[in-house]
């Protein structure tokens, strides 16, 4: 489970640093809004034509209950993923994607496989499907203020709130950029418009990564981002640009090996900072 947005949004900055990339990200037009109603294929970890893909009820799928927001494709400007570094890799994986189910499948991931939505051939081939479950959470306005959102047509408005008014968090997006519901209604929000008008600093978001992948075999069972990347011979996917993702080759992986330590250890260490 993943904890916090903004130390997660952070803590890739670090990451992206020590990898060597640009931590410049993409602008405000490339975050989209969605209910999951309108997410396109590429969005969802899902490509080909919109006629020819059902997408799953995650929800009902998973059955987590009151106070979670499930929706598609994974959180962040540049989201997560995994690679398999090594042959024979099996992990512990679920019928149903739940913490809840028990991990009673043993499914066995193809070496250099990279486990990322952008990376259209292995989703496709595999049938990969991504979603988010966010622990929801009250943020309250401790002062009167003016919150800018983003509306549909995409021009920037405001809220008008008092003291006391009260958002739901639902989702992180990317850029800081979060979904809140106020009155019912959800509203794309930086989350810095919130830092010094509410009380969101004292919250710790919680997000499960989901993916269902096909295993050596056929099965397709899913996978909890957090405990597949804690499994010897897999490690988190290398960023090689905005929107890039590809299967890795043989003369790439101890590259990516000795990157994954390094930015384990850096992640580590941003996290263990005092918070001033």
């Amino acid at each position: 489970m993943k904890f916090g947005s903004i130390l997660a949004a952070t803590a890739a900055a670090v990451v992206l640093a020590a990898c060597g990339q640009s931590t410049d990200a993409p602008g405000e037009s490339d975050i989209i809004a969605t209910d999951g109603s309108e997410i396109e294929p590429e969005n969802t970890g899902r490509t080909g034509p919109a006629s020819d893909y059902v997408q799953p009820d995650y929800a009902k799928l998973s059955g987590y209950g009151e106070g979670w927001y499930i929706s598609p494709g994974w959180p962040g400007e540049y989201p997560a993923g995994f690679v398999v570094l090594d042959e024979g890799v099996t992990v512990k994986a679920r019928a149903l994607p739940n913490p809840a189910a028990p991990q009673d499948m043993d499914c066995t991931l193809p070496r250099l496989a990279n486990y990322q939505l952008w990376n259209n051939p292995r989703v496709a081939a595999d049938e990969l499907e991504f979603f988010v479950a966010t622990r929801t959470f009250p943020v309250t306005l401790t002062q009167d203020a003016s919150v800018e959102f983003i509306s549909d047509a995409g021009s920037m408005q405001t809220l008008d709130l008092k003291q006391g008014d009260q958002f739901i968090y639902l989702r992180y997006l990317g850029e800081g950029f979060a979904i809140l519901s106020y009155e019912g209604t959800e509203y794309d929000i930086n989350e810095a418009e919130l830092m010094d008008v509410t009380d969101i600093q004292n919250s710790k978001g919680e997000e499960d990564e989901w993916v269902r992948v096909t295993c050596a075999g056929g099965a397709q069972p899913w996978l909890l981002y957090d405990e597949v990347v804690a499994v010897d011979g897999i490690v988190p996917s290398p960023i090689t640009g905005y929107g890039d993702a590809s299967d890795i080759t043989l003369e790439q992986v101890e590259t990516i090996r000795a990157e994954a330590a390094q930015n384990a250890v850096a992640v580590e260490e941003f996290a263990n900072q005092p918070i001033e």
